[in-house]
C-alpha cells in the first residue's frame, strides 16, 4: 500500500484529513476534512488489487451518506438543536462502524488485505471518536450511546463464536472494544484515549503476525508451515485482545473499570464484562485447539528481522500489562 510515491502521498492526505477534521471549529470544516480523508483512503483500498473495487464502492457509499447527514445536521443545528444533535450522533456512529451501524464494517473489512484492514480499524476511527468526545453531541443523546454500547458488546461477544474468517473475527473483536471505548465518552472522561491507544497497539501486533504468516482463515493455522512458536505468539496477541490478565489487553479494561465504578455506568459495565468473558472464551477455545492439534517441530522460514519482531511482540504482550498497571497506579498517586 505504501510501496510507491502515490501511496505515500494518499496516506499523508488521509492523515491530513483526520487532522483537519479534529482541529476545525465548524461542521463545514469537519465535513471537508472527512471528505479529504475518504477520497485519499479509497485509492489505498484498490491500489494494485482490482478485487477491492466492490468493497471500496460500498465503503464510499456508506461514508458519503454519513458525511452528507453530518453536513446537513451540522448546518441545521442552530434551528433544530436536539434533533440535529441526534442526527450528528448517528452519522458519527455510522462512520465509526459501531453497532447498530456495523454491517458495512463487516462486509468491507472481510474483503481487504491486512494493511488496509489495519488502517480501517485504527486511523479511520480517530476522527469520529474525537468528534464524539469534543463536540458535546453526547449530551442529550445518552440513550443512543448506551444502546450502541450494549449492542456493540453483545454483537462483538456473540458474533465471533463460530467465525472462521480471521478478519471477521477481528471486526467482532473491534465492536466489543468499541463498546468499552465509548463508555468513558458518555461521562467525557479522557480514559477513552488510553484505551484506543492500547487497542491500536494490540491490533497492530496481531495483524503484523497474521500478515507475516499470510493467514486469513482459521483453518490455515492448522498447517504445518506455521511453527509452534509463531502460533504461540499469535495466540498471546489474541488472548491480549480478549483482555486475559495479566496480558497487555487487560490494562485498558482495568482503567475503564476503575473510572466507571460508582457512576451510572455500573450496569453497562457489568454487561460489558460479561460480554468480554464470551469474547475471551472463543479466543481461548480457538487458541488451545490450534496449539494442541499440531506439535510438529519444524524449521521456521522467517528472516531474522521478522523473528526479532515476533519476539518483541510476544514480550510486549506478556510484560505490557504489568508495566502499564504500575505506571497507572503511580500516576494516580
Amino acid at each position: 500500500m505504501l510501496n510507491s510515491f502515490l501511496g505515500v502521498l494518499f496516506f499523508m492526505g488521509m492523515l491530513s484529513g483526520v487532522w483537519f477534521s479534529i482541529h476545525s471549529d465548524s461542521w463545514l470544516g469537519v465535513w471537508v476534512g472527512l471528505e479529504l480523508n475518504l477520497v485519499c483512503f479509497i485509492p489505498l483500498m484498490i491500489q494494485g488489487d482490482s478485487m477491492s473495487s466492490e468493497p471500496s464502492v460500498k465503503y464510499f457509499l456508506v461514508q458519503a451518506c454519513a458525511s452528507f447527514l453530518l453536513l446537513f445536521s451540522g448546518a441545521s443545528l442552530m434551528n433544530y438543536k436536539e434533533g440535529m444533535k441526534m442526527l450528528i450522533l448517528i452519522s458519527l456512529l455510522l462512520k465509526l462502524g459501531a453497532a447498530p451501524f456495523y454491517v458495512w464494517y463487516l462486509w468491507v473489512g472481510d474483503s481487504l488485505k491486512w494493511l488496509q484492514f489495519l488502517v480501517l480499524s485504527t486511523v479511520q476511527k480517530i476522527a469520529p471518536l474525537v468528534l464524539l468526545f469534543f463536540s458535546g453531541v453526547n449530551k442529550g443523546g445518552e440513550i443512543l450511546i448506551y444502546l450502541s454500547i450494549i449492542m456493540s458488546g453483545l454483537i462483538g461477544g456473540v458474533g465471533g463464536i463460530n467465525e472462521v474468517s480471521l478478519r471477521k473475527l477481528l471486526v467482532f473483536s473491534s465492536l466489543n472494544h468499541m463498546g468499552w471505548m465509548m463508555m468513558p465518552l458518555v461521562s467525557e472522561n479522557e480514559f477513552w484515549f488510553i484505551y484506543f491507544l492500547f487497542y491500536c497497539l494490540m491490533i497492530t501486533m496481531t495483524i503484523w503476525i497474521l500478515s507475516l504468516l499470510k493467514l486469513y482463515y482459521l483453518n490455515q493455522m492448522f498447517s504445518v508451515s506455521v511453527s509452534w512458536a509463531n502460533k504461540l505468539t499469535l495466540m498471546m496477541t489474541f488472548f491480549s485482545l480478549g483482555g486475559l490478565p495479566p496480558l497487555l489487553g487487560f490494562f485498558p479494561k482495568l482503567v475503564v473499570i476503575e473510572s466507571s465504578v460508582g457512576s451510572p455506568m455500573v450496569l453497562n459495565l457489568s454487561f460489558m464484562i460479561m460480554m468480554s468473558v464470551i469474547t475471551l472464551f472463543y479466543y481461548l477455545r480457538m487458541g488451545l485447539s490450534v496449539l494442541m492439534l499440531n506439535h510438529l517441530k519444524i524449521k521456521s522460514n522467517l528472516m531474522f528481522f521478522k523473528k526479532f519482531s515476533v519476539t518483541i511482540i510476544l514480550l510486549v504482550t506478556l510484560l505490557g500489562a504489568e508495566t502499564s498497571t504500575f505506571l497507572f497506579q503511580s500516576f494516580l498517586q
